[in-house]
């Protein structure tokens, strides 16, 4: 009796754990995507009428990359080496390579190379001569919970900058003129959360360091969120923005600064559900416990 007992339990239990599995356990084990990307390319400014006595040029360059709160950071006067991070840290050769300013994840959904998740930023300054200016920001985070499972939260950032001193000429304003084109897009499956933007500011400082003018124009600055899903926001064009009355023999200084950001969050890949767990053990319990008593009461008879 107690064998055939043993027999029954077991059966039990089995068809418990199938019935459990058809319920969902499997289902839980799915991925969760989160996609943030931010690039953006300023070029060809110009200054008219022309500033005199230029000098002080400065210029700045930084990226970062972190997984899970832990990366680096980094910076150059012109050309700061792209910071990079798989799951495994470190700034290693790898990703797109070195002044890729466009999508290493293309597609909607994204589509990662290799399905890795990664993050990166990279900044550059060129032809620093007026009219053949070229300087672009990118920040890039990629997150798939079912290649990387440890990863709960990756950031990408990038900036840049150039300063310099000038005299006013005359008493006029200044009217500053560039080239913009940029994207941002950001995507987000199950839980996961993503966000991205990139900011262009122009700011004019008198000589006691007080901002006099500065300029953030909808064109050159964009933040966006995901959920909810939206599509990938590409600008392109010319624009100027024009200071207040500069005064003649008066010293300014010029400052023009760009940056790029990417965070992105998703839960990690869930366990079997505890509440079925619990669900399942106790009707086990009962069964066996109904069954025993069933059994001991027909061997009675």
């Amino acid at each position: 009796m107690e064998e055939r007992l043993r027999r029954l339990t077991r059966r039990l239990a089995t068809a418990f754990v199938l019935l459990a599995l058809a319920g969902g356990w499997a289902a839980n084990a799915r991925a969760d995507i989160a996609y943030a990307f931010a690039s953006q390319t300023i070029s060809g400014i110009t200054i008219s009428p022309a500033p005199t006595g230029v000098s002080n040029l400065i210029t700045n360059t930084q990226d970062g990359a972190t997984t899970n709160g832990s990366g680096f950071s980094q910076s150059a006067p012109t050309d700061v080496p792209q910071a990079f991070q798989p799951p495994a840290g470190g700034n290693p050769a790898g990703g797109p390579g070195p002044n890729f300013f466009g999508r290493y994840a293309p597609g909607s959904p994204p589509v990662s190379p290799g399905a890795a998740s990664f993050t990166r930023g990279d900044g550059l300054i060129q032809n620093l001569a007026l009219a053949t200016n070229t300087s672009s920001a990118v920040a890039e985070s990629y997150l798939n919970t079912v290649t990387n499972p440890g990863i709960g939260a990756e950031t990408g950032t990038a900036g840049l900058s150039a300063s310099f001193n000038f005299v006013q000429g005359a008493n006029s304003a200044l009217t500053i003129s560039y080239n913009y084109s940029n994207d941002l897009f950001v995507f987000t499956t199950g839980t996961g959360g993503a966000s991205a933007d990139y900011h262009f500011t122009v700011t004019i400082r008198d000589s006691t360091g007080t901002a006099i003018f500065s300029s953030a124009t909808q064109n050159t600055n964009l933040s966006a969120t995901a959920p909810p899903q939206g599509a990938q926001i590409s600008r392109s064009g010319s624009e100027m923005v024009i200071t207040p009355l500069l005064t003649q023999g008066a010293s300014y200084s010029l400052i023009f600064s760009g940056t790029a950001q990417s965070s992105v969050t998703a839960a990690a890949v869930p366990e079997p559900n505890v509440v079925m767990l619990i669900g399942v053990s106790g009707g086990l319990t009962l069964a066996i416990r109904a069954l025993r008593r069933r059994t001991l009461r027909n061997a009675a008879k």
